[in-house]
């Protein structure tokens, strides 16, 4: 019998502070709903300064291709003889296209377009004297206030590497289900820019890809009419006639103006409404922080004034 009233004590004491702590809520009731609202109210606030933001999405999938078209464009090595080095590099060129998407070398041709680079990097550019400048904001200025300390360039004006950096950052590409096709998204305050961004992006990494195939295929057909010319075994020259066939059907493909890369399957389209920040989200978060909140203060507000009290208390 002892043990049994032993072993109900703790869970009569946990009752007990279950029991406190529920009345110690209800007394400071006014004050946790005070909290919950104000918090909401500041949240609120903050809502109505901050620029809501859209977001545009593009979608596109691999090419249908066949032939030369599928095989990709080898990172290294060549096919001349049968051998192929590095062949377990080689990438499609879908694969090629997601990674060249935030590349340098797209971001420095999108660099040559001055709409673009104005509006990403809008508040380095002076509209009124039509020059870039240092960014205004707070937390820039004490960047370049701190490199200016340690000794060491605080500004440059923005360039591809810039760009860059920042596509790697603000674009997303997800996976849609488990098929190939991609989503590529970016979130801006202008709807519009930011289809116009998506759509650049698209074009220019398509255009690429395109150019470079063409210029390697130029000097695969360079390569081998070289070696028939050269080649006085029958055999060897006709392998090297049936692959030259082939290089001169995809130059020939090249002028036909479809993707070689990537499919667009959905144009780059944006809704009419900011999605981001979405105050169905923020207000209801809020709300319930401020509800932790105000028990937190209440319950701190009924701690005893000493520790000796305290003890004395329990």
């Amino acid at each position: 019998m002892p043990i049994e009233i032993d072993a109900m004590e703790p869970v009569g004491e946990i009752q007990k502070m279950v029991r406190d702590a529920i009345a110690i809520a209800v007394a400071g009731r006014r004050l946790v709903v005070g909290t919950a609202v104000l918090t909401a109210i500041l949240a609120l606030l903050t809502l109505r300064m901050i620029e809501p933001s859209f977001t545009a999405t593009l979608i596109v999938g691999p090419t249908a291709a066949e032939g030369l078209l599928s095989e990709g464009v080898p990172l290294s090595g060549s096919t001349i003889n049968g051998v192929v080095p590095g062949a377990s590099e080689k990438m499609s060129y879908y694969d090629r296209f997601l990674y060249e998407l935030t590349s340098l070398s797209v971001a420095n041709e999108l660099a040559s377009q001055p709409e673009i680079m104005r509006r990403v990097f809008e508040p380095m550019w002076n509209a009124s004297a039509q020059a870039w400048g240092p960014d205004p904001r707070l937390v820039p200025r004490l960047r370049r206030m701190l490199s200016e300390l340690a000794g060491r360039p605080s500004w440059s004006m923005p360039d591809g590497r810039d760009l860059a950096r920042f596509l790697k950052s603000r674009i997303q590409v997800q996976q849609i289900g488990n098929t190939p096709l991609r989503r590529i998204s970016y979130r801006h305050p202008d709807p519009e820019f930011a289809r116009t961004l998506l759509s650049r992006l698209y074009t220019t990494t398509e255009h690429q890809l395109r150019s470079t195939a063409i210029k390697g295929n130029s000097r695969m057909i360079e390569e081998y009419e070289r070696m028939t010319r050269i080649t006085s075994d029958l055999e060897h020259k006709r392998a090297l006639w049936s692959a030259l066939i082939g290089h001169e059907q995809f130059a020939m493909m090249m002028n036909v103006d479809l993707p070689l890369a990537a499919n667009l399957m959905e144009p780059a389209v944006c809704d009419a409404l900011p999605d981001t920040p979405d105050p169905a989200m923020v207000l209801p978060i809020a709300f319930m922080a401020g509800l932790v909140l105000g028990l937190i203060l209440v319950f701190f507000r009924a701690q005893p004034d000493t520790p000796s009290d305290f003890f004395l208390l329990r």
